[in-house]
């Protein structure tokens, strides 16, 4: 975890070897480090993400390191997601108003700079797989959404959620329960976003 003076500004999967203060201060631009005073308490919360104790990071961020405005809106967009809910790329692409733009959304998150934080784990394919998470960290995708109550299953490439396990919101706001709606099954992810739990 990286800070700057404005928030967290960087979210690294690293080995253990490769957690060293200049490292962090050379990959997040200079004026991020990792400072163990400023740290010690977002490990402890990110430790109680992980073992399912905490549900929300509040973390102030830093948003600078976005490589344009475009990735700005998406990840402010990703960020709003809640806890236990999963939307898709081309649902992001609506709601940052750019309906067409599912595959920059898609590059945009590929290079968040701050996973779990501002949760990417949380956007999956149209169709329900888990696509495209930290390279090729898909069981760190199916994983996290584990951790917060979305089922998915062994699918044709890897992994996708289970849409007879999760409740349905159309993006315009009307709400679903479980499947049981004619026809919801065969919709597009990208209509909704669904929820691991009817909280």
């Amino acid at each position: 975890i990286g800070v700057s003076e404005h928030g967290v500004s960087m979210v690294e999967y690293v080995r253990p070897a490769e957690r060293t203060g200049g490292g962090v201060a050379r990959r997040a631009g200079g004026e991020a480090v990792e400072d163990p005073r400023r740290t010690e308490g977002l490990y402890r919360e990110l430790a109680d993400y992980l073992d399912g104790r905490r549900t929300r990071l509040d973390w102030p961020l830093d948003l600078r390191r976005t490589r344009s405005d475009f990735q700005r809106r998406v990840l402010e967009a990703t960020a709003r997601l809640p806890y236990g809910a999963v939307t898709s790329y081309a649902g992001i692409a609506r709601e940052i108003g750019a309906p067409r733009a599912t595959r920059a959304v898609a590059q945009a998150l590929r290079h968040n700079p701050l996973p779990i934080v501002v949760p990417c784990h949380r956007v999956i394919g149209s169709n329900g797989d888990l696509t495209g998470y930290a390279g090729t960290r898909i069981g760190l995708k199916r994983d996290l959404l584990a951790v917060e109550g979305v089922h998915t299953m062994p699918g044709h490439g890897d992994f996708h959620i289970e849409r007879r396990a999760v409740y349905y919101k159309y993006l315009d706001g009307s709400e679903y329960c479980l499947p049981t709606c004619g026809g919801i099954l065969e919709k597009p992810l990208g209509d909704f976003t669904v929820f691991g739990s009817r909280d």
